[in-house]
């Protein structure tokens, strides 16, 4: 009698425990991936935490779930692959406005000569100084600001346009995460082609003081004046950056948006 129970208890919770699973296996590398929902700097068991209370509010509150019911282990398998292809997608797209600053800060601490290696030895760090410092910068602003309601809707809402199992997979639909991939990377270039043009500047002009006064070694300025030069144009343009940057993030829900309508 009580294994009979038990077994009518468990037909009537697997459709609910499958749902919730499906929506785990999209939010995952999204949790893994965004820094708005942990990203890689957040514990192990919090990603996880989060990621199964979205799912669990999304299935009990929100009512996603799937259309029909589940018949074979190996539709499971195969919506869970889908769903962790469509989740990893969406994961990307969110995640690369912060991944362009960090790569603008990289890029201007390649010119600059100076990075959180360079400067502390003893940490161990390979990160630059200036791509950690525009990264937590970005993070911070769209946090604090009417920015991250506005991402985190357009990543919940992205189930109602895209349900759980009808995900297709299409070369449009990649096409288009590698474009906007491109534009991140053009966007890192674009944050730190100011300071890389005033480096080149500075350098050629201690190159012509050189050679024109050879008898002052004016040589050894050039790397203090690098990195003063570098780190206060930085200084004075942090807020255009930070516009140029939180433009991007804000143009996420149009990009999952339109993923959406390419991937159902």
């Amino acid at each position: 009698m009580n294994l009979s129970l038990l077994r009518a208890q468990l037909e009537l919770l697997g459709p609910h425990i499958v749902s919730v699973a499906l929506c785990a296996s999209r939010l995952l590398p999204v949790a893994f991936l965004c820094p708005l929902l942990g990203g890689q700097g957040t514990p192990t068991t919090v990603r996880l935490s989060l990621v199964l209370s979205l799912s669990l509010f999304l299935h009990l509150v929100a009512g996603v779930g799937l259309p029909v019911p589940m018949e074979t282990p190996v539709t499971l398998v195969a919506l869970v692959i889908k769903e962790l292809v469509y989740g990893t997608s969406v994961g990307l797209i969110a995640a690369l406005p912060f991944d362009a600053a960090r790569m603008g800060g990289r890029f201007i601490d390649l010119f600059r000569g100076t990075s959180a290696e360079a400067s502390l030895p003893l940490v161990g760090t390979r990160e630059s100084a200036t791509g950690d410092a525009l990264y937590q910068l970005l993070v911070s602003l769209v946090v604090t600001g009417g920015v991250f309601p506005v991402v985190l809707s357009g990543l919940l809402r992205g189930f109602g346009v895209v349900g759980l199992g009808t995900f297709v997979p299409s070369e449009t639909a990649a096409l288009y995460v590698v474009t906007l991939a491109g534009g991140a990377i053009a966007t890192g270039l674009a944050v730190g082609a100011p300071v890389a043009a005033a480096v080149m500047m500075v350098d050629c002009l201690v190159g012509m003081a050189s050679r024109a006064a050879p008898q002052m070694n004016l040589r050894e300025l050039g790397t203090p004046l690098r990195v003063l030069g570098g780190g206060a144009l930085v200084w004075l343009g942090v807020g255009v950056l930070s516009e140029r940057l939180l433009s991007g993030v804000a143009g996420v829900e149009g990009a999952l948006r339109l993923l959406g309508d390419m991937a159902r």
